[in-house]
């Protein structure tokens, strides 16, 4: 077994091929099944937010070698950018691929917001736990990897409650509070558009909220999202009013955009669109009826819900995740006590997901040795019993839990040894050693000599 992570995230490659490569829910589902049919995999968890696209799996080959590994990254690469229609060697450029205990780790991280980039922010966990539901309802998900994000989302969970990591520090929105901040002054009477109804935009909202914006308008295309999250915020709800880029280009049916943005001070753009809903034309029309009023642009949307070039126009000012990410830089560093003690949980935790990897991977050696000690045994009693003559059925059961009884006691040492090399790794594995001692790929035939001789104890 080789468990591998492969992929692209904040850290690794820009907005710009992320947004490509980004995958929507809708399309998860058959995006897995490709995956594993080009790729070769057994199992497969494909991970899509808007810092990161990450493949985790386990290749169908059941004795991975480090060339037969490589492969199996470079044809996840390969099919990943397949199916996004992104040239290969661009996502090889920005990618990282993690195998075995890198893996495992890389996949723990994740799950406990090690790796986000605000350290300690909650929506990872979910969006890992949603993934990997959407890849058992595929059927994607095998043994190893349903083990390891259940111990994953185990550990994530002892971070919280065992550690500070999640409380205090900054995040996306408090930055964005502090950056309209800058541009404005005091945001006391300002007003806030949030397009998109997802949790970035409420904790932007009560952010906003807290630092003095006095109107909330939440512009939404589903009625149940948007009223609910107007309601949470004390905002309120505007349709829409149009579909697809269209809406964007202010082609018609945009009146509710049309007018939040004409009265927003500041944008928090988060929705799940494919492409730029905020072009440059549509606003420069928007910013003519604004009479040069300036507007803050939060995108935190992969892909990105504003064009770049938005940036350009007099008085607008646009900030995508790139940008958060670089203000936010100082997080990991100003946390570094409660990320390193976060660490050494999860430390914990991957260590026990690698003894059960281990253990799991010698049961195989396991079963063989005992099978032909069990087949040596019994062959053994029943020639003894044929040379004893007549005993009743207490006296042959006798003769046979002896043989039981000297077979486990022999086979006790060895697989003791062979599943604490599993637990220690800096032990040899002990695996190979055993089926070359015990000849349990030759197996044993009728005329073989017996392995274990009551004779030489």
């Amino acid at each position: 077994m080789s468990l591998l992570a492969v992929g692209l995230n904040h850290t690794t490659a820009p907005v710009e091929l992320r947004e490509r490569l980004a995958v929507p829910r809708e399309q998860i589902g058959d995006s897995l099944s490709g995956l594993a049919e080009r790729a070769g995999l057994s199992e497969v968890v494909l991970l899509s937010t808007c810092n990161r696209v990450e493949v985790y799996a386990v290749p169908s080959a059941p004795e991975p070698t480090p060339a037969s590994v490589r492969e199996d990254s470079a044809r996840i690469v390969e099919a990943l950018a397949s199916l996004r229609g992104v040239e290969g060697r661009a996502v090889r450029e920005h990618c990282f691929v993690r195998e075995r205990d890198g893996a495992a780790r890389h996949i723990f991280r994740v799950a406990a917001s090690l790796e986000s980039m605000v350290i300690g922010e909650p929506q990872i966990l979910g969006q890992v736990k949603e993934a990997w539901q959407l890849a058992r309802e595929r059927e994607t998900v095998g043994p190893i990897l349903d083990r390891c994000l259940t111990m994953a989302f185990h550990g994530a969970k002892r971070v919280r409650s065992e550690t500070s990591i999640a409380r205090g520090g900054a995040s996306v929105a408090s930055v964005a509070v502090d950056l309209a901040r800058s541009i404005f002054g005091d945001l006391t009477g300002s007003t806030v558009a949030l397009l998109g109804a997802g949790e970035m935009a409420r904790q932007a909202a009560i952010h906003l909220r807290a630092a003095g914006a006095q109107s909330i308008l939440v512009v939404n295309r589903s009625a149940e999202r948007g009223q609910a999250l107007a309601q949470a915020v004390e905002g309120q709800w505007i349709p829409w009013a149009g579909t697809g880029i269209t809406a964007g280009l202010g082609k018609g049916g945009t009146e509710g955009l049309d007018n939040a943005l004409m009265a927003a001070d500041v944008v928090v753009a988060s929705t799940g669109a494919t492409e730029p809903i905020i072009e440059p034309r549509y606003m420069r029309r928007i910013m003519r009826k604004r009479r040069g009023a300036p507007i803050f642009f939060v995108d935190i949307a992969v892909p990105r819900d504003v064009h770049p070039r938005v940036g350009r126009l007099d008085s607008v000012y646009v900030y995508d995740v790139d940008d958060l990410q670089k203000i936010l830089a100082g997080n990991l560093e100003a946390r570094g006590v409660q990320a390193e003690a976060a660490g050494a949980v999860i430390e914990e935790e991957i260590t026990a997901f690698l003894h059960w990897e281990r253990a799991r991977a010698l049961n195989p050696v396991i079963r063989e040795l005992r099978e032909h000690a069990r087949s040596i045994m019994e062959r053994e009693v029943d020639k003894t019993l044929g040379r004893m003559g007549e005993l009743d059925e207490s006296q042959r059961e006798a003769v046979r839990a002896m043989g039981h009884a000297i077979t486990q006691k022999i086979l006790h040492r060895p697989l003791k040894a062979l599943r604490e090399s599993a637990i220690h790794a800096d032990r040899d594995d002990l695996s190979g050693a055993l089926r070359t001692l015990f000849s349990l790929e030759e197996g044993l035939d009728a005329d073989s000599p017996a392995v274990f001789d009551v004779g030489d104890n």
